[in-house]
């Protein structure tokens, strides 16, 4: 159970079998191979055509499931490797097949929610601040799609509560919680690239305090998105947000969006 997201880079594999079905596809890839990984860790040596596992998909409409074998999950997944050669030659310069497509887990732990929260400008006096006090205003992100997912227990996430952030300016006080952040990541639909330029702008990835001015000149905004550095974060739960931070940047970079399945 998980966000997948992917860069649609209109590549072979992609053009070829569909962005959504080659998501599927690794999606379940990634499932049979853990799978595995982790009975063979436990000293299970059988044939992946003798192993039964179930999947459970939990939604907040409700949860479902499916017993099925490692090897027909490993079956649905072969179309994958007719395309996979196509990769050596990815316009994203992504070193792995596939790599396009990632995954954050569910539950997302607080830990996560609190960096995340920290990466927001310290001041609404500078152009990340003003400009997501002015998204906040225009676009009306409450956070009410994520904290009715919060609601169903920890099955979404660790923390009962979301994170927040007060700032003071002009005499007034805006706030933002972490369901509104996560709300513009993943429950806006597929995010096109200047969203992506926006989220990744407040999120620090790029300096907060660039000017307007390097964001809308499209060979300074490029030069800055080519700079970007996120080093990998040594938490394995807070690096899978950080890749997506990451692909931020890549997708302003290459102006081709993200497509969002959560």
């Amino acid at each position: 159970m998980a966000i997948d997201y992917a860069l649609a880079l209109g590549c072979e594999p992609q053009r070829q079998l569909g962005i959504d079905r080659m998501m599927g596809l690794h999606r379940t890839r990634i499932l049979a191979r853990t799978a595995l990984a982790r009975l063979r860790e436990e000293g299970d040596r059988r044939a992946p055509s003798e192993i039964d596992v179930q999947l459970t998909t939990r939604k907040p409409d409700g949860d479902s499931a499916r017993g099925v074998r490692i090897q027909d999950l490993l079956d649905e997944a072969a179309p994958l490797d007719a395309v996979a050669g196509h990769c050596a030659a990815c316009p994203a310069g992504l070193a792995r097949e596939f790599t396009c497509h990632r995954r954050i887990r569910y539950p997302i732990a607080e830990r996560v929610e609190e960096w995340l929260m920290g990466r927001l400008p310290r001041t609404l006096d500078c152009t990340a601040g003003a400009l997501l006090a002015r998204g906040l205003e225009e676009f009306g992100w409450d956070g009410e799609p994520v904290a009715r997912l919060r609601a169903h227990g920890t099955t979404f996430f660790e923390s009962r509560a979301p994170y927040g952030m007060r700032w003071q300016a002009g005499g007034e006080t805006l706030e933002v919680s972490s369901d509104q952040l996560l709300q513009m990541m993943f429950m806006v639909g597929d995010l096109a690239p200047t969203h992506c330029l926006m989220l990744a702008l407040f999120c620090g990835v790029l300096p907060h305090d660039i000017s307007l001015q390097e964001l809308k000149d499209r060979a300074g905004r490029t030069r800055a998105l080519e700079a970007v550095s996120l080093p990998t974060q040594p938490d394995g739960e807070v690096e899978q947000l950080a890749a997506f931070l990451r692909t931020l940047a890549m997708a302003a970079r290459l102006e081709v969006s993200i497509v969002i399945d959560g």
